[in-house]
Parts: structure tokens; C-alpha cells; sequence
């Protein structure tokens, strides 16, 4: 399946949150914690490297099944992804 048409079933299946930094402190996500998501594309994997007021910090670690080779950190959403922690904070 090509990368611009979305996998059946992906809708989106989650509370919704004031921002994604009150969503982590919600979750109990912190700095150094990896997150996957599937958008209907293939998961995503992010790490949190901080969390703001409002704003969430992360570096993509993979998009599907393509690793990414430079990941540099960003502002990051969680709205689009039912995300789940794959593992803990170092």
C-alpha cells in the first residue's frame, strides 16, 4: 500500500486533551520515552526529549518501516496517533 492512502480501520479512538504536554503529564509520558503510533501509514516511533506548557518535544526514531538516519528533534502532536509507550524513561 502506498504512503498516501490510509489503512482501513485507523480511525482515530482516543480522549481528546487541552494540548499533547497535558496529555503526557496525563499518560504519565516523560523525557526519554519512546511512543508508537499508527496514523494508517505504518507505526511511528518517537522519543520524547521534553515537555513544555502546551508543547511536546520528541525526535521521530522510525516512520514505518523506514528508519530515520538524521532524527532531530521538534515540536510533535499527538492528536493524530493513538500513541502507546514501548518503553520507560531512562
Amino acid at each position: 500500500m502506498d504512503k498516501t492512502t490510509r489503512k482501513p480501520g485507523f480511525e482515530r479512538n482516543r480522549p481528546r486533551y487541552e494540548s499533547s504536554a497535558e496529555e503526557c503529564r496525563q499518560r504519565g509520558f516523560k523525557a526519554g520515552d519512546r511512543l508508537i503510533g499508527d496514523e494508517g501509514w505504518g507505526p511511528t516511533v518517537i522519543e520524547i526529549t521534553a515537555i513544555g506548557e502546551t508543547l511536546l518535544l520528541a525526535k521521530p526514531i522510525s516512520y514505518g518501516e523506514d528508519h530515520v538516519i538524521h532524527p532531530y528533534e521538534g515540536a510533535w502532536t499527538l492528536d493524530c496517533r493513538d500513541w502507546e509507550k514501548i518503553s520507560d524513561a531512562r
